[in-house]
């Protein structure tokens, strides 16, 4: 049994749109999903009808709002496979989930703890462990990946020792779309008296989710990747493990009894959820869970795995197309994460749209997995209920010409004329032979990767130099800043301020901003810590 994809399609209006003139062919749904019609038409229910504060109010529209607000929190356990609504939390998103469950864990934690997680964690992970483990004293340790994309399962076994006192490992992983053994990770943190933490973003959308089978500690999760809003998500927590958690956020509501020296908190989930919530977010988070399980998260799964597994074959078939993650038949969820010879993710993602087709490209929240990968970044095609083959071939059109359209996209109108000459000759090429520093832009919001090698004498730049894996952009906008630097005072380098900007009269799309400012922030970066 499976759904209409085409009764499906027919829910979700923005599917009827056209980018640039062509169907729209949404492909980045491990970032967001659509929202159907049967969910954001609860906004409007509730602000055109019942809008009033939850918990608050003796008066008809309070009483009728915290209803739907708690029916929600029904719903969402119900799909999860919660016992009951006091095990449900809802949150911003899945960030904010392991953050509440990694601050409340915390004040448990010595220096001689240990916190494993795996190299393929979400930074929304692996950012707030080692936070944590900074204020505590605690070590991180992490899970490695296999060649073939798996997490190694003999290195957990000893990884995790009677010093753990937390695994936090994602159930499915968003680049490589490994469906990790999650309750064989849940047993094994739990045969040494440590807590169990799964990171469910990726897969409450597109699998049935049994939290009471799984018999982890905490889930998180995020509506906006289930067919719901944003600014809503959730935690799953055994009702024992959340009544023994202390409180993330204090205030109104999550109270039950203040005076000026103490108070008392509320009955769970009400303790975890302070201050006015996200009413109607919440209440559309209930009817989008209620729309998944009406199409059924078995057919979810199946639709998935089928789309993924056409696009991994005919990627395969491609030998300037590489691939990330489990091989051909082994059921993954409904992403791809590829890279085209030639052609960085960021380039081809500009391709693609221009074509009307979205996907995502860059190092998706997992910088450490894509350097154990040893790529700078990946595209990732992902897929949901309400995409189709023909959205794939769609794809692997442009997957096809993608080599060589990159330079008719360098050489358009669309940028100015430097862009093209400095990426088909690129100056400054390579390093320095003694540099006074070597700045990484590894950091930089364009997710780029590539490095400046300076030389310094009596406080001018003398020789400069680039090595980069960015894209065709950032690589073209390197090579035109190491031509202008070479002579400069270290101070003016400092301060620069839209150089690079000026130098192309504003002429590049403003999708690509963050490639072409990129460089020139980092070297700005560098020069102001010389001075420093």
């Amino acid at each position: 049994m499976t759904f209409d994809v085409a009764a499906v399609r027919a829910d979700f209006p923005v599917l009827d749109r056209r980018v640039n003139g062509h169907p729209l062919t949404y492909l980045d749904n491990a970032a967001t999903t659509h929202t159907p019609r049967q969910v954001y038409e609860v906004f409007e229910d509730f602000y055109a009808g019942y809008n009033a504060n939850v918990h608050r109010g003796i008066h008809e529209l309070s009483h009728e709002a915290s209803i739907a607000y708690e029916q929600a929190h029904d719903r969402v356990a119900e799909f999860l496979g919660a016992d009951s609504r006091e095990e449900i939390v809802f949150t911003k998103n899945t960030t904010e989930s392991i953050n509440l469950v990694a601050y409340g864990l915390s004040q448990h934690l010595d220096a001689g703890d240990e916190i494993v997680t795996t190299e393929m964690d979400h930074h929304a992970s692996l950012v707030t462990w080692q936070q944590i483990a900074k204020r505590t004293g605690a070590t991180v340790r992490h899970i490695p990946v296999t060649s073939d994309g798996h997490l190694d399962m003999g290195a957990a076994r000893d990884l995790v020792t009677d010093d753990t006192a937390i695994l936090c490992a994602p159930h499915v992983s968003n680049v490589l779309g490994t469906i990790n053994p999650i309750e064989d990770l849940v047993a094994l943190a739990h045969d040494h008296d440590a807590y169990a933490v799964v990171d469910g973003a990726q897969s409450a959308p597109t699998r049935p989710v049994d939290v009471g089978a799984m018999d982890a500690d905490f889930f998180a999760f995020s509506g906006h990747k289930l067919a719901g809003p944003t600014g809503i998500g959730g935690l799953y927590g055994k009702r024992a493990v959340l009544e023994d958690l202390d409180p993330f956020l204090f205030g109104g509501e999550m109270i039950r009894n203040v005076t000026l020296t103490d108070s008392t908190w509320n009955e769970l989930p009400w303790k975890f959820e302070a201050g006015t919530p996200p009413i109607a977010e919440g209440i559309a988070l209930g009817a989008a869970v209620e729309y998944l399980d009406d199409l059924g998260m078995e057919n979810v799964r199946a639709h998935e795995n089928d789309l993924a597994q056409y696009l991994l074959r005919e990627l395969a078939d491609r030998e300037f197309v590489r691939t990330y993650g489990p091989g051909i038949g082994e059921e993954r969820t409904g992403l791809v994460s590829f890279n085209v010879d030639g052609v960085h993710g960021h380039d081809l993602s500009s391709l693609l749209n221009d074509r009307g087709i979205a996907i995502r490209a860059g190092d998706h929240c997992t910088q450490p997995l894509h350097d154990r990968l040893d790529i700078p970044g990946s595209a990732r095609a992902s897929v949901y209920v309400y995409n189709t083959r023909a959205e794939i071939d769609r794809l692997l059109e442009v997957v096809d010409t993608a080599r060589d359209d990159l330079d008719d996209y360098l050489a358009s109108e669309r940028y100015h004329d430097l862009v093209s000459e400095h990426y088909h000759d690129p100056r400054n090429r390579g390093g320095v032979s003694d540099p006074t520093f070597v700045k990484s832009s590894e950091e930089t919001t364009c997710g780029d990767d590539g490095e400046f090698h300076v030389t310094i004498a009596d406080d001018r730049i003398t020789e400069v130099a680039f090595e980069s894996r960015s894209c065709a952009v950032s690589r073209a906008v390197a090579s035109l800043l190491s031509e202008h630097l070479e002579g400069m005072p270290v101070a003016e380098v400092a301060e620069l301020d839209g150089y690079v900007a000026r130098e192309l009269d504003g002429q590049y799309p403003e999708l690509r901003r963050e490639c072409v400012e990129g460089p020139e922030d980092v070297i700005r970066e560098a020069a102001r810590e010389y001075v420093e």
